[in-house]
Order: structure tokens, then sequence, then C-alpha cells
């Protein structure tokens, strides 16, 4: 017997509109396999679906801080982000990738007041040793967005294994990619 795992709509909506931004309402209808006019009772207008989609992408984001914030681990929780922040990749890149929603005063308050706190987990890890303190923080917080976007888009492409992308963007931060003599060389 097939076990189907049924998906949100929200889930449909920034799988399709991640992979073609510009879907229209009807092609998000389609992947979500209900009618066009099932989705104008949800979401009236296309952007009303994007913001939508934004909001949960930060409720998404604020819920995988918020364990990284619990986390007494050594590295201050910097691999109880990454394992959480990974899997919620592709709402970040909708939310990251979509220039509509930076238009969006509400959905710009919110991650303003969001990413202090995500730095202040990359800070825990630096206080700890486990990163660098010598990095500027919008550095920091940047580099580390970077990594997750690359690994939930290799993901995606089939590239990278789900389970194997969390210790490659710990691996990555932690070590960068530079050898010490790579490093030497470098400054010359």
């Amino acid at each position: 017997m097939s076990v189907r795992v049924r998906r949100s709509l929200l889930d449909v909506a920034v799988e399709v509109l991640v992979a073609e931004p510009a879907a229209s309402l009807a092609e998000v209808a389609q992947a979500a396999g209900i009618g066009r006019t099932t989705l104008h009772k949800h979401y009236a207008t296309r952007d009303d679906l994007i913001r939508a989609v934004g909001h949960r992408a930060i409720d998404l984001c604020e819920e995988v801080i918020a364990t990284a914030e619990r986390s007494t681990a050594d590295d201050g929780g910097l691999r109880a982000l990454t394992e959480a922040m990974v899997p919620i990749g592709p709402y970040l890149a909708f939310l990251w990738r979509n220039p509509s929603l930076d238009r969006a005063e509400d959905i710009s308050e919110r991650w303003c007041a969001v990413e202090p706190r995500a730095l202040a987990v990359l800070k825990r890890a630096q206080v700890r040793g486990v990163l660098r303190g010598d990095v500027a923080d919008f550095w920091l917080l940047q580099t580390y967005y970077s990594l997750v976007y690359v690994a939930a888009d290799s993901i995606d492409s089939g590239h990278l294994a789900p389970r194997d992308a969390p210790k490659l963007v710990v691996d990555t931060i932690i070590g960068g990619l530079g050898t010490p003599r790579g490093l030497a060389e470098g400054s010359q």
C-alpha cells in the first residue's frame, strides 16, 4: 500500500515559484492538484500568495533559530541551526530571490528582527572558538546564508544528499576551503 504525503499549498507554491519565478497562479494550482478557483479562495492575487510564502519562510526561520538558541552544544548551536536551516532552504531561496518581497514592509520588518537572532547563534560559535572572531558580522551571516542556499540548491539538483548537506555546510564554514599553505600563499 502506498502512503502519500500531502504537502501544504505553500510548500507546493514555493517549489513552483523557486523553479519558475514567473509561474502563474494557474501553474501553482495545477501543481497543487487544485483548481484555480480553489487557489483564489485562499489567495486572491499572486501577490497575496507570494506574501504568504514570504511570511511562511520567516515563520520557519524563526522556529529554526529558536531551536539553535536553546542548544547547549559546544559549538554554540551552529550544527543545530544548520541541521534545521538546510531543509527550509527552498523557502529561504524564495525569500532571498524574490525582489517583490523587498518592498513588502511587513516582510522586511520581520526579516530585520530575525537576522540578529541568526547572527547571535553564529556569534556564540565565535565566542566558543568554533568560528574565527575576526570576521565582520555581515560577512559571517552572509557567508553562512550563502552556504545554506547552495546546500539546498545542491540537494534540489541531486548533487548533494540531504543527510550530508548540514555537515558539509558546517565543515565549510568552520574550515573554509583553503589549506594553511594556500592561505599563506594567498597573502603574499
